[in-house]
């Protein structure tokens, strides 16, 4: 448990199911990446090896890259555009 009486996730599926729910920034175009991700964490869940936490730590820090950056200006008008 944490400092705040919650429990902490235990296995590494868990850990990415933690990290999806607070990752607002992904959207449907990351799909694919998430679904690699949650596949890691399954079989990193069952076995861990250099090579599949390598992976995962990959995709993890690619999709953390995708997140924007908080000092950039937002133009609601770019905003607009995306939709």
């Amino acid at each position: 448990m944490d400092t705040e009486g919650t429990r902490r996730p235990t296995t590494f599926a868990e850990t990415v199911d933690s990290f999806l729910k607070t990752a607002d920034w992904l959207d449907d175009s990351h799909g694919p990446s998430v679904k690699a991700l949650e596949a890691l964490a399954v079989e990193l869940d069952r076995e861990v090896t250099a090579a599949l936490v390598a992976q995962f730590g990959l995709l993890h820090r690619s999709l953390l890259k995708a997140k924007p950056s908080e000092n950039v200006a937002v133009n609601p008008y770019e905003e607009l555009l995306r939709r």
